[in-house]
């Protein structure tokens, strides 16, 4: 009998307000790290809060994360 494997997909976060480093890296599909990457480029940078003097966290409200999506990302089949 063939061996049964159980896929796990890796879920999404629920649609609200304001998503955390971990929630954009789910949502865009890319890693943290890449998170923190776009958010320090010097050209339009993703747009990701912190507190005042709190050097750990970030979080990024949901209408600013689409506006810049829409921005920065291309529609499949167009140049």
């Amino acid at each position: 009998m063939p061996e049964i494997i159980e896929v796990t997909l890796q879920s999404r976060p629920a649609v609200q307000d304001i998503y955390n480093v971990s929630d954009v890296a789910a949502l865009l599909g890319i890693s943290k790290n890449k998170v923190w990457k776009l958010a320090r480029r010097p050209e339009d940078p993703l747009p990701l809060r912190r507190m005042p003097n709190q050097e750990r966290g970030g979080i990024v409200f949901r209408e600013e994360l689409v506006a810049w999506a829409k921005r920065n990302f291309t529609r499949v089949g167009t140049n």
